[in-house]
């Protein structure tokens, strides 16, 4: 295991030079940690990850809690830059997970990030263990990965859940998706429950929250969300494990999470973690692929595949 600073010394390539993210047979086995320059995550507490639309091998990731220094700060969106060949590139001036500050957006305890079709991040303010703390949205303007520029926030809604937990004014949350213009939260509690967001006109104002649809099969505590390019696989993540769900395509918006959250997995498997627990709270697909992208507490990363990896001929 190198240093941070010992992988960050090589020169770094031109931004616009990145590889090409195809990943055809991604050398990374399913479900084993990816090799970033042999180092982990700069901080821990990962949660929410989110690739990038204007700029192929970005993702985004944010923390939800650890300890805060100018370095390791948690009101910040960090950034890494993925190769065709499954390894992180330096993003700005040989820095590998550089971040930006996140401006006007305190982080009590962000849990995701998704980006909307107008290439929006939005940050979601949506943890409440003590099942009382104020939750929030905030809609935040894509910099230049390259640059020092910061994420401006250009609307912050509140939120509440309208069936709280006994004894609760609200409910914890980790998971958001963003999917056919509307941004769903998934609560998470047993089952599952998926809520979709009802914007208010004016900005700032709080959102309504609308009953989606759970899950029949034994799906619980999620804190990972993601929906494939082709929109054939649902994909959801607790601390442990992930499952894949087989989508219809064809189907938008509330059907297509009722359809693809009303049958059993195609693909189900644990993370192999070096710790034996990763905690992983953050995923995204990898654009155009059925790879899959994770991040974890203890700062480990993952590349899978959404399917049982095949057994080695060789």
């Amino acid at each position: 295991m190198v240093s941070a600073a010992a992988q960050t010394a090589a020169p770094a390539a031109p931004f616009e030079d990145a590889p090409s993210l195809t990943m055809p047979g991604a050398p990374v086995r399913a479900g084993r940690p990816i090799a970033i320059h042999t180092a982990d995550l700069p901080a821990n507490e990962a949660s929410g990850l989110v690739a990038s639309r204007r700029h192929p091998g970005v993702f985004y990731w944010l923390r939800d809690g650890g300890g805060a220094t100018t370095q390791r700060p948690r009101a910040a969106l960090y950034t890494i830059r993925l190769g065709d060949d499954a390894q992180a590139y330096p993003v700005r001036r040989g820095e590998n997970f550089p971040f930006a500050q996140v401006f006007e957006a305190p982080n009590t305890d962000w849990e995701d990030v998704v980006m909307d079709d107008d290439d929006n991040l939005w940050i979601g303010d949506i943890g409440a263990n003590d099942c009382v703390s104020k939750q929030y949205l905030y809609r935040t303007l894509e910099p230049e990965p390259d640059t020092d520029d910061p994420f401006i926030v250009t609307a912050r809604y509140p939120l509440a859940f309208p069936d709280p937990a006994p004894g609760c004014k609200t409910r914890n949350a980790e998971a958001m998706l963003w999917l056919d213009g509307e941004l769903y939260i998934f609560a998470k509690t047993a089952n599952s429950p998926v809520y979709r967001v009802v914007l208010p006109a004016e900005r700032n104002k709080p959102v309504a929250l609308l009953p989606v649809t759970e899950f029949d099969y034994g799906v619980d505590k999620i804190s990972v969300s993601a929906v494939s390019d082709d929109r054939t696989r649902l994909t959801l993540a607790g601390h442990a494990r992930y499952w894949v769900f087989a989508a219809d395509p064809k189907l938008k918006g509330d059907a297509f999470l009722r359809k693809a959250m009303s049958g059993k997995p195609v693909h189900t498997a644990r993370f192999d973690s070096a710790a034996g627990n990763a905690s992983v709270e953050g995923g995204s697909y990898v654009p155009g692929t059925h790879d899959l992208l994770f991040v974890a507490e203890n700062k480990e990363i993952f590349l899978v595949r959404d399917e049982p990896a095949k057994p080695d001929k060789r």
